[in-house]
């Protein structure tokens, strides 16, 4: 299964007519001319060392789930992959708007299917059809996330619930203790940033938001004059006691930080003059990925101004994802006590 949102399909042609003795004759389509260019999209998608879409054997993993009740009386479900012959792996934590988003998408219509294996292919859309879960577990790493409206609930959870859920996974007996990381997309970076003070961590990265941290308030105008702003006009300009903030919440944060960055966001300058320079002021270890093109873009199907759309549309860029991918995947090795052992690739398209 291939995330559709990803991909630009193009339209199967057919040939001309062939004439023969003044008659004109039908071309005859056969089965690999019909969706040649399709198939060759898929297939430059999905290969290479770290694909858009990683294929992977059912019989290579084992996903597993567990039910949490959060201290609200909820209870959510936490979901993760490992690698089935690894007895000893790292994990990475993800927070990722699309899991939500894959888990509750439409299933392809099934006669006689249980409602326990229509569950299962819910909780595991993530790891096998986006980019982040099926090359994690196809490096090795063992993969962990909530699924659905779970994910929502647990914006709001306490510490001490993100803690317990962050422990679960430790704890599993598979699970290097000393190699587990945190993985955020943009749009959880104010918690994912909080969590990431409060639980110790091998490595926490983090795709660079496009809006400033820790506030109620946009500032779009701002962002969009950053380049010509100073950092002491920005802060000026927005809210002063929010440079207090990212400094506060930034120096607690002593995990190794992974900025994945891209040219082309509105907010780059912003970022620059903000983000990054309180990075350095706190002088908390942090390494950039810098990309051409945004990775990742987000097409919200929520009109309501200020409110969070948990299952947006999801346009991805392959060659960035690629970059993405390769550097955050050597550097967590790199930060890992335990080397992954990667998964056999199978071939998604002939």
């Amino acid at each position: 299964m291939v995330v559709g949102s990803a991909l630009q399909i193009a339209q199967a042609q057919t040939e001309e007519p062939t004439a023969v003795d003044g008659k004109t004759e039908p071309s005859i389509l056969t089965p690999d001319m019909i969706f040649a260019k399709e198939r060759a999209i898929l297939r430059e998608l999905t290969t290479g060392d770290y694909p858009f879409q990683r294929g992977l054997f059912q019989d290579d993993i084992i996903v597993k789930s567990k039910s949490i009740r959060l201290q609200s009386g909820k209870r959510v479900n936490l979901i993760w992959g490992r690698p089935k012959k690894a007895k000893l792996a790292p994990a990475v934590f993800v927070i990722d708007v699309e899991s939500a988003s894959m888990t509750t998408a439409p299933l392809r219509g099934f006669f006689n299917r249980s409602k326990r294996k229509e569950r299962r292919e819910r909780e595991t859309r993530y790891l096998v059809n986006s980019p982040f879960g099926s090359n994690l577990l196809g490096q090795g790493f063992i993969v962990a996330y909530a699924i659905g409206s779970d994910l929502e609930t647990l914006r709001s959870a306490r510490v001490s619930d993100w803690v317990n859920m962050f422990d679960q996974i430790r704890d599993t007996k598979e699970v290097d203790e000393n190699s587990y990381f945190l993985m955020s997309t943009k749009e959880y970076a104010n918690l994912s940033t909080y969590l990431a003070g409060n639980y110790s961590f091998s490595g926490f990265i983090l795709e660079e938001p496009h809006y400033m941290l820790f506030s109620r308030q946009s500032y779009l105008d701002i962002i969009q004059q950053s380049g010509e702003l100073t950092t002491e006009e920005i802060w000026r300009r927005t809210d002063p006691s929010r440079r207090n903030m990212y400094e506060k919440i930034f120096s607690n944060i002593y995990s190794p930080i992974m900025l994945i960055r891209a040219e082309d966001s509105p907010a780059f300058q912003f970022s620059e003059k903000t983000l990054i320079d309180t990075l350095r002021t706190s002088n908390t270890y942090f390494e950039t990925i810098t990309l051409k093109r945004s990775a990742r873009n987000i097409q919200s199907m929520n009109t309501l101004q200020g409110v969070m759309d948990i299952e947006p549309r999801i346009r991805y860029n392959a060659h960035s994802i690629s970059t993405w991918l390769e550097r955050m995947i050597n550097y967590m090795k790199t930060n890992s006590d335990t080397m992954p052992i990667e998964l056999q690739k199978r071939a998604i398209i002939r």
